[in-house]
């Protein structure tokens, strides 16, 4: 009997130790848990005796998750930020030049050949205006996974012979050339028609105000198919890393009225489609590589 007085008693000693520890764990947590969430810190729950680790590292685990997702909303809001204020900068600069024009016939003792002649620069801003409207549009679209891909049997030498001939005036005017290098006529792939001619119109296009010299393109299986667009740069201020970002420009091409977008637009699709897009740049030469598995689903 008095043995089992005294085991009785070491018991309940012990499990008084025990709850006395787990109650002072448990305020630990609830002190470090009010310090973390009034400030701005990396810090984690930390354990003073062991009693509720697992507590404490599923805690922690959150404490993580909350911290990442804090950092991904501050990132995608100073992104948007920045987006809205080039959007800003790029839909107002026609429409103020539309403006001026218009300020100019309607108040100015100009001829009429004079009048024809502003008014076609307001055609062409308005023009310009419509254009970009029309990218910011599509981008959305994009992002909102509202446009997506309706794929059929395609070859793509075709598609992008479509895409050539489009430009083929203006390159010429320039004393340019677009040079296709495709030892195959026939390159199939099960793919979006207007999604690819898209990409291949912002590629061609990117080149046409942004390089010089002729545009190369090659065509060819290799690992499904590959094709790289390569030109050589006006300017050398790019940064590969960044160019398929959202608004990227350098200084020259927003003073050209570029937005960004082409790139962006072109990865964008390229992704959609089941490929990938990068760039390189050596030297002079700058290179966009697009890469479709043979058979993409």
């Amino acid at each position: 009997m008095i043995a089992a007085i005294i085991i009785l008693s070491t018991a309940l000693a012990a499990v008084s130790v025990l709850f006395v520890l787990l109650k002072c764990e448990n305020r630990s947590i609830s002190r470090q848990l009010s310090e973390l969430m009034g400030r701005d810190t990396n810090r984690l729950l930390r354990s003073r005796n062991g009693m509720a680790d697992e507590l404490i590292n599923r805690t922690n685990m959150l404490l993580r998750e909350m911290r990442e997702a804090k950092t991904a909303f501050n990132r995608k809001n100073h992104a948007l930020e920045q987006m809205m204020t080039n959007i800003s900068h790029d839909l107002r600069t026609p429409l103020t030049s539309a403006l001026g024009y218009i300020d100019l016939i309607q108040h100015s003792d100009i001829s009429e050949e004079e009048k024809t002649r502003e008014l076609a620069i307001i055609e062409k801003r308005l023009l310009r205006l419509e254009e970009l409207i029309n990218s910011f549009f599509e981008l959305s679209k994009i992002v909102s996974g509202g446009k997506q891909p309706e794929k059929q049997e395609l070859n793509l030498v075709s598609v992008l012979e479509e895409a050539i001939v489009h430009y083929f005036d203006e390159y010429t005017d320039r004393g340019r050339q677009i040079v296709l290098e495709c030892p195959q006529r026939r390159l199939m792939l099960p793919s979006d028609r207007n999604m690819l001619l898209r990409i291949f119109d912002n590629l061609i296009g990117n080149a046409l105000k942004h390089g010089t010299g002729d545009l190369t393109i090659t065509a060819a299986e290799e690992n499904g198919l590959r094709l790289t667009f390569t030109n050589r740069l006006l300017t050398k201020d790019l940064d590969p890393e960044h160019i398929f970002d959202e608004f990227y420009t350098t200084d020259i091409s927003r003073t050209k009225g570029n937005t960004g977008l082409g790139l962006a637009i072109a990865k964008q699709f390229t992704e959609l489609l089941g490929g990938s897009i990068s760039a390189d740049v050596s030297g002079e030469l700058f290179s966009l590589t697009l890469c479709f598995p043979s058979r993409a689903e």
